[in-house]
């Protein structure tokens, strides 16, 4: 913090950190902007958030995202932080998160979805196919929207194959067949599991059949 920053009173930092996040975006190109702001007002809840949305590092991710949340507990920001500590391989922490973001919103399939993922890579499968089965009945009548313009689909594609590897691990393999037939209507078998990355299905029978 340079001397003059230092000399301000909190009540002029405030406001001239509040008038340099007007002036800075969302973007990777806006951090120095935030950066500023945050010298002028530490505590700025949203320069915090604005940086946990822009922070591509999972460890400094998180950090960041988790004082976002301490200081603006919204779904977003649980979601960013959720990510962080997904890509950090600490599934059941970021299940917790993502929990989070589903409990402040009402019936989205996003975070849904995400919560399911890492709820599936964490080994509480049952908790997997619930949120997994939320996340597909939304998508689904997203999709069968005319004013869709086909931008859901994608997301209903995955939501039925991780579906499916989800069932296949809570030992349900004529739901996880259905609902993997669903994803690849024109295969006429169909396997889902889960790979290190995400989910790969094909089109015949799992090994060992």
């Amino acid at each position: 913090m340079d001397g003059f920053t230092a000399r301000l009173p909190p009540v002029v930092g405030f406001a001239v950190s509040q008038i340099a996040l007007r002036r800075a975006g969302y973007g990777k190109d806006d951090g120095n902007a935030i950066h500023r702001a945050l010298q002028l007002d530490p505590e700025s809840a949203d320069a915090w958030t604005r940086l946990c949305h822009l922070n591509d590092d999972a460890g400094g991710h998180e950090a960041t995202c988790r004082k976002a949340v301490s200081l603006s507990p919204t779904a977003w920001n649980f979601n960013a932080l959720g990510a962080a500590q997904e890509r950090s391989g600490d599934f059941c922490t970021a299940e917790d998160s993502y929990t989070m973001s589903v409990q402040k919103t009402s019936n989205n399939a996003f975070f849904l979805r995400n919560m399911a993922r890492a709820a599936l890579r964490c080994g509480h499968s049952g908790a997997s196919v619930a949120g997994f089965e939320v996340a597909e009945s939304l998508d689904a009548k997203a999709v069968s929207d005319p004013d869709d313009d086909d931008g859901t689909k994608p997301d209903l594609i995955s939501d039925r194959e991780y579906l499916s590897a989800a069932y296949d691990r809570t030992k349900q393999p004529e739901k996880a067949t259905a609902i993997c037939l669903k994803a690849h209507s024109d295969w006429k078998s169909c396997h889902c599991e889960l790979t290190d990355k995400d989910v790969k299905c094909s089109n015949g029978r799992p090994s060992g059949f």
